[in-house]
């Protein structure tokens, strides 16, 4: 009997046997089709929340100054930034590897439109924003150079905002709103960048001139500045060097301009992902072993129904290995069908949690192949135990069981 000939009486002996042989593969199917959607779910977490979270968009490299420590090493506790100006804002412009200096101020204030109100972020901007990354404007027209330097009282605002404010309004541009008891014009309106599952502020955000927010709320015209790389390549060097000489331009000795390394912000956030889901995907494994007990136990079964026809068989020639064979494909078809049918459902699931969830669950073809290896993997390991008990029957004792 060649190994084809036992595969076709494995699953003939599983069709007989409907009802128990898919009881008995139910804990395959499970843990295979919990462990693949789990490792799905988390590869898809991953990489939505890498982009969202450490994408640079459009190669921003965002400066921030940094205290040095004291002398006898200790870490300063009470520091106070250097002042940016528009000098600091040319002398960046001037860096090798730089395409554009965002320079940008935040404001807070509470907008008032007719009979609704709402506290929104304010941030101030200067024309090189909208040039240097990626604002879609929805209606109007962007800040320009004459609002930043005339102090123009308009403002910008996202499309959470409009929604919000101008629901059943045609028209948007022009409208005269109230902000923190100050009148201003609308003259655009933008998409919101922030994906509607991180947003915090349902009252949505707002652009305004830079040199306005400095007036309104006493703050200094430049509290933030950042870089966009003209390569996508050369963003760490070209950061670094910005900071380098924005140090130099203000003549710092106690403290230095420096950009985040995110790179080392991914890799731990990434890692603690992967924990998480191979802890998650380890407890969904426990039911593959479940499966695996359940196997053995039928085979066993199995063993003590057909003592008869294996002593049969040893009569008629059959050796120990091809009956240790024949139960050991019987026992990896079993597993390596509830594998089979655990993907489809894994399947299925991914499907079902990007239709109904903001992730989009990415199933690894790798991790499919595993879970099907791991299926016959199981049928051989709790398969040995019954087909070396078959193997071992004597045809005398089989052929006189009733």
């Amino acid at each position: 009997m060649n190994i084809w000939e036992s595969f076709k009486i494995a699953l003939s002996s599983i069709w007989n046997h409907k009802i128990r042989s898919i009881l008995t593969m139910l804990g395959i199917i499970i843990g295979v089709a919990a462990v693949i959607t789990i490792v799905a779910i988390g590869q898809g977490a991953k990489t939505q929340l890498t982009e969202d979270l450490f994408s640079t968009d459009e190669n921003v490299i965002q400066l921030f100054y940094e205290p040095l420590p004291s002398e006898d090493g200790s870490e300063i506790m009470m520091w106070s930034e250097p002042e940016l100006t528009s000098l600091d804002i040319d002398v960046l412009a001037e860096v090798p590897g730089v395409k554009a200096v965002l320079a940008t101020n935040q404001g807070w204030g509470t907008m008032i439109y007719n009979d609704k109100q709402g506290d929104l972020d304010i941030t101030g901007v200067g024309p090189e924003y909208f040039s240097a990354r990626n604002i879609q404007v929805v209606e109007g027209r962007v800040i320009n150079e004459r609002d930043n330097d005339g102090m123009n009282r308009v403002v910008m605002i996202d499309t959470v905002a409009r929604d919000k404010f101008f629901s059943g309004t045609e028209e948007v541009i022009g409208e005269v709103i109230d902000l923190s008891d100050n009148p201003y014009k609308v003259i655009g309106v933008y998409e919101s960048p922030i994906p509607e599952q991180y947003r915090w502020n349902e009252s949505g955000e707002m652009l305004m001139p830079r040199a306005v927010i400095s007036m309104m709320f006493g703050s200094r015209e430049v509290e933030q500045l950042a870089v966009i790389a003209q390569d996508a390549d050369t963003l760490v060097e070209t950061g670094i060097l910005a900071g380098e000489k924005l140090t130099e331009a203000k003549n710092l000795e106690d403290g230095i301009y420096t950009t985040y390394d995110m790179g080392d912000y991914q890799a731990e956030y990434e890692q603690f992902l992967t924990i998480i889901t191979l802890f998650i995907s380890s407890i969904a494994g426990i039911s593959l072993l479940v499966g695996g007990i359940g196997v053995m136990n039928i085979m066993l079964v199995s063993v003590t129904e057909r003592t008869r026809e294996i002593g049969l068989r040893k009569a008629l020639g059959a050796t120990r290995g091809r009956i240790l064979l024949q139960f050991l494909i019987e026992s990896v078809t079993l597993t390596s069908l509830g594998g089979l049918i655990g993907i489809g459902f894994a399947v299925l699931g991914s499907i079902l949690v990007s239709q109904f969830s903001p992730i989009t669950a990415i199933i690894n073809p790798i991790v499919v192949i595993i879970g099907v290896g791991f299926s016959a993997f199981i049928g051989i390991i709790f398969g040995i135990l019954p087909a070396n008990k078959a193997s071992k029957l004597s045809p005398i004792d089989a052929l006189r069981y009733e």
